[in-house]
C-alpha cells in the first residue's frame, strides 16, 4: 500500500473520529438543552398549583347544622394568585351534611378579583362530583353583606341525588372573594334562607396584624344577624322534585349549565 493511500485512509478516519465526536457532543447538549427547558416549564408551572397546608385560618364557622361534621383547615398559597383559607366539614358518600368556607386574598402580582372569578381551589371535593346547576339565582343577606348563590345537585355513587347551594359573596371586592358550599344531609334539600343564618355565624379571628381583607370583614362582623329579614328567592320559582322514596330527583326551572355558575 502507497504511502499517499495511507495518509489519505488516516485522514478520513480522523475527519470520521471529528465527526462522530461533534455529532456526539451535539446530541448532548441538545438533550440537555431539552431537559433544562422541560425544568424551566416545570418550573413556570408550579407557580400556577397552589401550596397546601393547614394552618389556622383568620376565621372559625360554627353552625348548628355542621355541629357534629368534623372539619378540617386547609390552606392554598400561590405567587401567582395569593393565599386561600377555608374550613372544610365532611365530605360525599355520607347521610350527613357537608360544607366549606373559604377566604380567598389575591397577590400583589394577581389580577384583580370579580364577583364571578377566581373559582376557588377548594371547590374540589364537590367539583369533582360533576355536579349541575338548577334553580334560580338567590340573595342572601348576612352581617357581613350581600351573598349570591344557586342551587346545585349531584347523584351519589347509590344513585341518590342529593342537593346543595354554592355561594359567594356579591358586594364590590377586588382585593378577596369569600364564599363556600353546603351540601345538605341525605335526601333533604339545601334552602338558602337557613344558609344565610349560617353565614351569618361566620366569626373573624383577625390575630395582631390582619391583612385587608380580613380587618374589612371584623368590622362588619360586629353588625347586627340579618338573615332573618332576607328575601332569597320568590316563592314557587323553585320546586324540588322527589321519587315516592323521597329522593331528590332534579330542580324544576333546570339551567343544565356545567358548574360552577355565578350569578352576574
Amino acid at each position: 500500500m502507497s504511502d499517499s493511500r495511507t495518509q489519505t485512509i488516516t485522514a478520513l478516519g480522523a475527519t470520521g473520529r471529528v465527526a462522530m465526536g461533534t455529532a456526539r457532543f451535539l446530541f448532548l447538549a441538545l438533550g440537555a438543552g431539552v431537559f433544562l427547558a422541560i425544568l424551566l416549564v416545570g418550573w413556570w408551572l408550579s407557580g400556577f398549583v397552589p401550596t397546601i397546608s393547614h394552618g389556622t385560618p383568620a376565621f372559625t364557622w360554627a353552625p348548628e347544622q355542621l355541629a357534629i361534621t368534623r372539619s378540617t383547615s386547609v390552606t392554598a398559597t400561590s405567587p401567582f394568585r395569593g393565599r386561600e383559607q377555608g374550613l372544610q366539614f365532611g365530605g360525599p358518600g355520607t347521610e350527613g351534611p357537608f360544607a366549606a368556607m373559604i377566604l380567598a386574598e389575591r397577590s400583589d402580582s394577581a389580577v384583580p378579583f370579580t364577583l364571578t372569578t377566581p373559582v376557588f381551589w377548594q371547590f374540589a371535593p364537590l367539583r369533582v362530583l360533576a355536579p349541575r346547576v338548577g334553580g334560580p339565582h338567590y340573595t342572601m343577606t348576612t352581617r357581613f353583606g350581600r351573598f349570591t348563590g344557586r342551587d346545585v345537585y349531584y347523584r351519589e355513587s347509590d344513585g341518590r341525588t342529593r342537593t346543595c347551594i354554592i355561594f359567594r359573596n356579591g358586594f364590590e371586592t377586588s382585593e378577596f372573594a369569600l364564599g363556600g358550599y353546603y351540601c345538605a344531609a341525605g335526601v333533604q334539600s339545601a334552602d338558602a334562607a337557613p344558609l344565610a343564618c349560617m353565614i351569618d355565624k361566620l366569626q373573624i379571628v383577625p390575630g395582631k396584624n390582619p391583612s385587608p381583607a380580613v380587618a374589612y370583614l371584623a368590622e362588619r362582623a360586629g353588625n347586627a344577624p340579618q338573615c332573618a329579614n332576607t328575601t332569597f328567592y320568590q316563592p314557587g320559582t323553585r320546586q324540588v322534585v322527589r321519587d315516592r322514596n323521597g329522593g331528590v330527583v332534579r330542580m324544576r326551572g333546570d339551567t343544565n349549565d356545567a358548574f360552577p355558575l355565578w350569578a352576574r
